[in-house]
């Protein structure tokens, strides 16, 4: 879970409230496939992963905050991502 917060600045922010204040939370799954049992296990290292990250809010309101209609459901966005160590 987030929870951004901040003072108003019309400048920075825009929008309708002018403010930073954001929530929402971070979902991940991931594995590692190979370990200390892999012939590789010793010198080689691989993560795969996929992240999903939603908004509650963002920059102060849940709907329509930037006044064009942009809700801030709008922001969640999927991430799929390899890590890699040898």
């Amino acid at each position: 879970m987030f929870d951004t917060t901040g003072s108003v600045d019309s400048l920075r922010f825009g929008g309708r409230t002018g403010r930073p204040n954001s929530s929402g939370g971070v979902l991940q799954l991931d594995g590692t496939p190979f370990g200390k049992g892999s012939p590789v296990g010793s010198w080689f290292n691989v993560r795969f992963g996929i992240q999903y990250t939603v908004y509650a809010s963002f920059n102060g309101a849940r709907r329509n905050f930037d006044g064009a209609g942009t809700n801030a459901s709008d922001n969640n966005t999927v991430r799929v991502f390899t890590w890699l160590a040898f």
